[in-house]
């Protein structure tokens, strides 16, 4: 079989400022009328180093705002299609806005009455296919959540379930193609629910729609009339219209159709599954490390046939993450994300499978999919380019470029809602035709002196001027240079000093007649704040790699420097891995050249074997990586005594302690569910002002059922809402 290779790398830009996990909030480009209205930017970052300008109108009244201030930019931190796709809701911090696609019009439903001082990431909504519900993830506390469902149409929402994992990046549900049922997960086990019933409140009680146990991955939405379910070796196929005789009768008649059995058992936690349509192919994803694609023979329970099965092999790069669907000959198409062992670009490799696999694309600095409502093309953002192409010839069909895109939906086979840095567009592939929705960002703004409508300078070649009425914009060409007006003969606006110190500056008004006043315009800004309170991260290193992409992922995001202390067992079996944290630029200490406990009688330890197990981790370290190991250390599973204090002390090292509540929760806490184990570090954190806070990667030879860094970002994102900063752990 012909090999067919395409290859697309890209150049990336992001625009970096300082401390991006409080907020550094800016004003800038301030332009005043003599109707005394004002435009200024408020910028503030997004992630992994990205920010946007926000422009902001304001009326003076009496040297202050009138209303409240008006965002006439909207950039799209989230973007979901409502009410059979009419309707764009685009939210970041500052509220929510819906535009309507067919009045062409756009308006900000809620707004904040404060500016957000600490940036954290947009819950994800999961919208029904017809736009008319959705659910959501409310947080009830530091890690818990309330799962929401909402009708689109009248507002009305309800809880379907209390005290589960808060998550950032997935809600666990998944929709009927036709939007007539929907299926959740609750405390490890899956139910469903039909959402019109449900927010009537003439549903049946839970104990009668329950499907099995699991996790949401359990399930797989193969068509219309059918899902998927796995439970341990077994697959089931469930009709969507049987749902309610299988809840009431479950214990009589199972769970469905039994249509074979998996040669492996499926773990919900880690695993992911999916089944095509003629139910006839299943492929599984075991732990992001070992992709198989079985063969369904007949509705039976024998085992299923092993087409094609291996582990990920890649050399250069570990798996970031790996999504699957299928081309029109029901045959699979994996999808990897993969993160480079030498700090280059991230990079997605897409692969046909039969009884080999066959890469068929290879895209630099790319990430997730998006398939199209048919299946027939899929659509990605690389660097400053959005591509879509054909998946049944791999042939490109489709190239826009011109901004970096952060967000994209399909508005149905042929267009696409496109969210980028500088604009939210539509665009027709097959036509080519782009029709501007709103701006995202705007360098600056001012006022058309001869029309006094509202310009926008987006630093790309054209201005664009804002309508009023549909709260839209339209590109006008590019206008003449235009000093920006800072006083009229009421008031004069400048930058000056912030006391907030989560502010670079702030706006002030200053009032020219009558009594000469000067107000703040945002008081928030003159607000002193208590110190942040600080926390180091450290991440333990012994002998797994597992979990690595991701912990690095999620570091780079919030834009964290933690110290990794890495044991001289990681080293020899994760050179490629080591190396890749020294690239990083990481803090790397020592954690010993062996995962030993250094008291343990049986082992003849003193000083001399301390100083030798010391110099050999720095040595081995220093072989892969060609870096120095700092001279920050701490015993594998932190038990020492005075003698190992002492030797390391000699030796030049500093050790690195744990306060004693956190040590007895990485010991005794194996068989916590994951909700309560944050819960226990957070509030272990909460006594401390300062405190450096040991994660671990992987497993080690200790029993650790519940892996702390699989939830990284909920953690993170919990102690920046607790009021903490990250620091390095020299300045705890």
């Amino acid at each position: 079989m012909k090999k067919f290779l395409f290859k697309i790398f890209t150049v990336s830009t992001l625009f970096f400022i300082s401390s991006p996990l409080f907020a550094n909030i800016s004003f800038d480009n301030i332009d005043v009328n003599e109707n005394d209205e004002v435009l200024y930017t408020i910028n503030q970052q997004l992630f992994e180093g990205e920010s946007y300008n926000t422009l902001v109108y304001t009326k003076l009244q009496n040297g202050t705002h009138q209303s409240t201030h008006d965002f006439i930019t909207c950039f799209p931190e989230q973007m979901e299609l409502l009410n059979n796709n009419k309707t764009l809701q685009i939210r970041n911090k500052y509220g929510i806005a819906k535009y309507d696609l067919i009045a062409n019009k756009m308006n900000w439903v809620s707004k904040v009455k404060s500016i957000p001082e600490t940036t954290l990431p947009l819950s994800t909504y999961s919208v029904s296919n017809n736009g008319e519900w959705y659910c959501y993830l409310q947080s009830t506390g530091d890690v818990k959540a309330s799962l929401i469902l909402k009708n689109t149409k009248t507002g009305k929402e309800k809880t379907l379930c209390t005290d589960i994992l808060m998550d950032y990046e997935k809600v666990p549900v998944k929709w009927a193609p036709d939007s007539s049922v929907l299926l959740y997960e609750n405390h490890n086990n899956i139910y469903f629910c039909n959402p019109e019933a449900y927010l009537k409140g003439i549903e049946v009680d839970e104990k009668n729609r329950k499907i099995g146990r699991g996790s949401i991955n359990s399930v797989h939405v193969v068509s219309d009339k059918y899902f998927a379910y796995v439970d341990d070796y077994l697959l089931y196929k469930i009709s969507f219209k049987e749902l309610y005789t299988l809840g009431l009768y479950s214990g009589i008649i199972g769970q469905g159709t039994i249509v074979g059995r998996l040669p492996f058992p499926f773990n919900p936690k880690t695993d992911k599954f999916s089944v095509n349509k003629p139910f006839t192919g299943v492929f599984l994803i075991q732990n992001n490390r070992m992709f198989s694609y079985l063969n369904v023979k007949s509705e039976s329970c024998d085992y299923m046939d092993v087409l094609y099965s291996r582990p990920y092999t890649d050399t250069s790069a570990t798996l970031k993450d790996a999504h699957v669907f299928w081309d029109k000959s029901n045959s699979p198409i994996l999808w990897q994300e993969k993160l480079p062992y030498d700090k280059t670009f991230e990079r997605s490799s897409v692969y046909k499978i039969s009884t080999v696999n066959l890469q068929v694309l290879e895209v630099e600095d790319s990430g997730t999919p998006f398939i199209s409502p048919d299946a027939s093309k899929i659509a990605f953002y690389a660097g400053e380019g959005l591509y879509v192409y054909d998946v049944s010839t791999w042939k490109r069909i489709g190239h826009l470029s011109g901004e970096r895109i952060t967000k994209l939906l399909w508005l149905d086979s042929n267009n696409l809602i496109v969210g980028g840095t500088k604009s939210i567009k539509k665009w027709n592939i097959l036509s080519n035709d782009i029709f501007l929705l709103t701006l995202s960002s705007c360098k600056a703004g001012y006022w058309n002196p001869v029309s006094g409508k509202i310009i926008c300078n987006n630093n790309s070649g054209d201005d664009y001027e804002y309508e009023k009425e549909s709260r839209t914009w339209k590109r006008v060409g590019l206008s003449t240079n235009r000093v920006p007006v800072t006083q009229n003969g009421r008031y004069r606006v400048f930058v000056g000093n912030a006391i907030n110190s989560n502010f670079e500056n702030s706006i002030y008004v200053r009032t020219l007649t009558s009594k000469p006043t000067t107000k703040v315009l945002y008081s928030q800004t003159r607000k002193k704040i208590a110190p942040k309170k600080k926390i180091a991260l450290i991440f333990d290193a012994y002998d797994n790699s597992d979990g690595l992409s991701k912990v690095i992922t999620t570091l780079n995001k919030y834009d964290i420097n933690p110290t990794f202390f890495i044991n001289g067992e990681f080293i020899k079996r994760y050179p490629s891995e080591t190396k890749q944290i020294s690239i990083y630029n990481f803090d790397c200490a020592s954690m010993f050249f062996s995962a030993i406990d250094l008291t343990d009688n049986t082992f003849v330890i003193d000083e001399d074997f301390i100083r030798r197990g010391l110099a050999r981790n720095e040595d081995e370290f220093y072989q892969i990586t060609k870096k120095e190991l700092s001279l920050f250390w701490h015993t594998p599973f932190f038990v020492k005594n005075q003698m190992i204090l002492s030797a390391g002390e000699k030796t030049g090292y500093i050790y690195v302690d744990i306060p004693e509540e956190l040590l007895q929760l990485q010991t005794n806490s194996a068989n916590d569910d994951i909700e309560d184990l944050l819960s226990k570090y957070i509030n272990c954190v909460k006594e401390n002002n300062a405190i450096v806070l040991p994660i671990q990667i992987g497993y080690s030879s200790q029993e650790n059922k519940n892996l702390l860094y699989q939830h990284l970002d909920i953690l993170i994102c919990t102690l920046l809402k607790n009021g903490y900063e990250f620091v390095t752990i020299n300045k705890i």
